[in-house]
């Protein structure tokens, strides 16, 4: 397993600091998740300064998700950054957006979204991914709904969410469906539970989901690894993990579900 340091999971950890722990934890790759603070030339330095690659930059922006129509010069700032860090994969994230629209019309806005950045996205060298979100009213989840994406936008490719995704389909039935787009993978475990408790969020299937250490949640997250074509298990994984519990700090539980992962 090709293994990629989701930066977004090392919270108050400087770009060099996270950097190392990558490094640390024997992960081949970052995928910077937004900026850091700082600017894309940190964070390439920070990369290259611990003798690791940069898989993907994840783009974190609020123009688009609050109806500002200046949110192409958002995504242009982000591609940017994304050539700068030499990163051949920039995902743009299709969270609900903040001004109250169906999640059916909420889908046409992102379908034009990111009809209008790939092709900027493919000028620049720089493989432009959707993935699933996990949210209870997010737009794009299932396999369908991204399908729908991808019949309208032939460029797009997905980056595979498979936590994401169980929260409204089949992950495994997901992947299948979309198995030809598939350029990068996230994997996340959860607690899952009928009813709400205090630690839990509503997901769109109805069921209440809690934030797990990867290999202590209910994902069957090995069962799902098994069923991938074997050019997919070449892929770059990101973790998106944490010891929610605290026991350890983040270095040491992403240092274990590493050592972990890539012995499958």
């Amino acid at each position: 397993m090709r293994l990629c340091m989701m930066s977004c999971q090392m919270p108050g950890y400087s770009p060099a600091e996270i950097a190392d722990s990558a490094v640390y934890c024997g992960m081949d790759a970052i995928d910077f998740i937004g900026m850091h603070d700082t600017d894309a030339a940190t964070l390439r330095k920070a990369a290259d300064d611990a003798g690791i690659k940069i898989a993907a930059h994840t783009m974190l922006k609020e123009k688009f998700l609050e109806g500002d129509p200046d949110f192409m010069e958002e995504f242009k700032a982000s591609l940017e950054a994304a050539v700068i860090m030499g990163a051949p994969v920039m995902m743009l994230p299709p969270f609900p957006r903040f001004i109250g629209a169906s999640m059916a019309d909420d889908r046409k806005a992102w379908i034009e979204y990111y009809a209008q950045a790939c092709p900027l996205a493919k000028a620049a060298g720089v493989q432009l991914t959707v993935e699933s979100t996990g949210y209870e009213f997010s737009p794009i989840t299932t396999g369908d709904e991204v399908m729908e994406v991808l019949r309208q936008v032939p460029d797009l490719r997905v980056t595979f969410d498979h936590g994401n995704t169980a929260t409204a389909d089949d992950p495994v039935a997901a992947y299948r469906k979309l198995a030809p787009y598939i350029v990068h993978f996230h994997l996340k475990d959860w607690k899952i539970y009928d009813s709400p408790r205090p630690d839990t969020t509503p997901k769109r299937d109805g069921r209440h989901y809690a934030d797990a250490l990867i290999g202590t949640g209910d994902m069957d997250l090995r069962g799902f690894w098994e069923q991938l074509l074997p050019e997919h298990k070449q892929l770059y994984v990101n973790l998106e993990t944490l010891d929610y519990s605290g026991r350890l700090n983040h270095r040491e539980a992403l240092k274990q579900v590493s050592d972990t992962l890539r012995n499958w």
